[in-house]
């Protein structure tokens, strides 16, 4: 996946680099040392909850601190955003006849594997929908008002209700889904389950998936699993006698079965009614005390799955503000990625007995093992300016004499500076637009330096 981000955003570098007149660093082709450090940045914007703030204020030190100028500058950053792509565009415009979603759609195709393969599901899954946050142009941009964000891009996901681990998902496409003639909610139903065919799980969903049909289909082979989901009121499968009237008190049960299949009816207000399907084996049975049937109460601690996701997604995000949906879809894929993997560390992390460390200090950890292998090679880079070193030694733990050379002599003790004659150097602590030369050297960091940042000091001083 990162071969492919660098190749395209490569490609997309060479064109932009044409619209400048003289090309700088910043213009530069990317590696993908670097692309997983820009990831990196995302991960910790999303763990300090900074994705909100300007790259201006991200890469101001004295509000954000030095973790992001040190992996890179303002100017790379954003020039990096923009470049980045996730196909071919010699061939999108061919692709995007038969798929809208062509432009990160075999990044997103790697993920789904990559996130079936290093999971097992538990005994109940949820499919429900996550509105990715957008209000630029897309062909496939849904609006649903009761969604905080109201305008995005909706995917259809599956999702474990005990960890809440994402198993699969694939987008809406709106009129450019291609369903073969099956209803929409059939049809992603039975591509999102592809997975767990056959294996006797139950899946818990809301009404715009659920239907009798389905729900007999899905007894059958090859899929074989149960269903829980509510029903529309508007279905002509449920009989009058289950209906809504006033005569009926509230908190009163109704229960039809046709063979393996059991509606439930149950008044919740004088105004609301709720209908339930289940192909489970459903006795019928309503708790004493909350005068709940047991159908609902197993729905409500199923339903959850995604909504929870979408929410865990919500507190610790990496999206960005964009006018671009691939990247709007990009971050959501980073978001998935870090829940995902936190979900798997946490279970590891059980089963041998440790103690499990907070989601943010995990995002934390994470950023720190994307960037590392980044800063050591920006750290050898012999142009940097000397306060950014300072600030990448600082990050990575090492001191700021370590790499400056040894000390001249096995002594600790600090010794007069022009005891130490060598050949002329720039003083290490000028501006490089001085290029002031010396032949001092610090007895203990082995630093030029000049005569502006010479200290005197006695000897007692000297002996501390």
């Amino acid at each position: 996946m990162q071969e492919d981000i660098v190749k395209w955003t490569n490609a997309e570098i060479t064109i932009k680099r044409q619209n400048y007149e003289q090309n700088t660093s910043t213009q530069n082709e990317t590696t993908k040392e670097e692309i997983r450090a820009l990831i990196g940045i995302l991960v910790l914007s999303a763990a300090l909850k900074d994705n909100h703030l300007s790259l201006d204020e991200l890469f101001n030190t004295e509000y954000s601190g030095s973790r992001y100028v040190s992996c890179m500058s303002k100017e790379r950053c954003d020039f990096l955003l923009r470049c980045l792509r996730f196909d071919d565009k010699t061939f999108r415009l061919q692709r995007q006849k038969d798929d809208p979603f062509t432009p990160i759609r075999d990044l997103w195709e790697m993920l789904m594997v990559q996130c079936r393969q290093n999971y097992v599901p538990g005994s109940n899954v949820t499919i429900d929908e996550q509105l990715l946050t957008f209000r630029g142009r897309c062909k496939f941009r849904m609006y649903i008002p009761n969604k905080p964000a109201k305008y995005g891009v909706k995917l259809e996901m599956l999702c474990d209700s005990g960890t809440r681990y994402m198993i699969d998902s694939t987008p809406y496409l709106g009129k450019g889904t291609n369903t073969r003639g099956v209803p929409l909610g059939e049809y992603f139903v039975k591509e999102l389950t592809r997975s767990i065919h056959g294996t006797n799980r139950n899946v818990t969903m809301d009404n715009w998936f659920t239907s009798v049909p389905l729900a007999k289909q899905l007894l059958q082979q090859p899929y074989k699993m149960t269903l829980v989901g509510t029903l529309r009121a508007n279905k002509k499968e449920i009989p009058e006698e289950m209906k809504n009237y006033r005569s009926r008190a509230v908190n009163t049960s109704m229960f039809c079965y046709d063979g393996p299949l059991t509606l439930l009816s149950y008044k919740v207000k004088p105004s609301k009614m709720v209908y339930l399907l289940s192909s489970c084996d459903e006795d019928g049975t309503v708790d004493p005390h909350t005068k709940k049937p047991h159908m609902v109460q197993f729905y409500n601690s199923t339903k959850g799955g995604v909504d929870t996701f979408d929410q865990m997604c919500s507190v610790m995000s990496c999206s960005r503000k964009t006018s671009r949906w691939p990247l709007c879809v990009f971050y959501g894929m980073l978001n998935i990625s870090c829940i995902n993997s936190y979900i798997i560390y946490c279970h590891n992390t059980c089963v041998i007995g440790q103690k499990v460390m907070t989601r943010r200090d995990f995002m934390k950890k994470l950023h720190m093992q994307l960037v590392e292998s980044w800063l050591k090679t920006r750290l050898e880079i012999r142009t940097m300016p000397r306060h950014v070193k300072d600030k990448i030694k600082n990050v990575l733990g090492v001191s700021i004499e370590e790499g400056q050379g040894q000390p001249s002599s096995s002594n600790n003790d600090l010794q007069p500076l022009e005891a130490v004659n060598r050949k002329r150097k720039i003083c290490g602590l000028c501006s490089y637009k001085k290029r002031r030369m010396t032949k001092c050297y610090c007895s203990k960091c082995n630093t030029a330096i000049c005569g502006e940042h010479k200290v005197d000091f006695c000897v007692q001083c000297a002996s501390k």
